[in-house]
C-alpha cells in the first residue's frame, strides 16, 4: 500500500531565503531617562542558564544483571541521594519471576520464598 500524500509540493513554489536577525543594540546604546536611580532597574547577570536536560550530571544510568532470574535490570540513579528514580524492569516484577523459577524447578514454596527474597 502506498501512502498518500495530502500536500502536493507546488511547482512555482518560491525559495525560502534565510535571514539574519540583527544583533541588539548594547545597554551603552540605550535611551536615556529622567527617572532617579532608585526608580530604574539594571540587569543583574547572574541568571544560570536552564538545564532540563534528562542526561545531564544529576543522573546515573546503570543496568545490572539480576542473579536470580538472568534479567537485566536498568536503573536511573540520582546522584545526590544515591535513590533509584526508575527502573525496569520494577522489583515486585523480578521477585514475582524468581519465585515462579525457583517453583518451576522443583523447589518447594518456602525456599522459593527466600530466593525471591518474600516473607510468609
Amino acid at each position: 500500500m502506498v501512502p498518500v500524500s495530502t500536500i502536493a509540493p507546488t511547482a512555482g513554489a518560491p525559495q525560502v531565503v534565510a535571514t539574519t536577525r540583527p544583533a541588539p543594540a548594547p545597554v551603552t546604546q540605550a535611551v536615556a531617562t529622567d527617572l532617579a536611580p532608585a526608580k530604574t532597574v539594571t540587569a543583574a547577570n547572574t541568571a544560570q542558564s536552564a538545564q532540563n536536560d534528562a542526561s545531564s550530571d544529576q543522573y546515573q544510568h546503570t543496568v545490572l544483571l539480576d542473579p536470580a532470574t538472568q534479567e537485566l535490570i536498568f536503573r536511573t540513579i540520582d546522584v545526590r541521594s544515591r535513590q533509584v528514580l526508575r527502573q525496569v524492569p520494577e522489583e515486585a516484577l523480578l521477585r514475582m519471576q524468581a519465585y515462579a523459577h525457583a517453583l518451576a524447578d522443583g523447589k518447594s514454596q518456602s525456599d522459593a520464598l527466600a530466593q525471591a527474597n518474600l516473607e510468609i
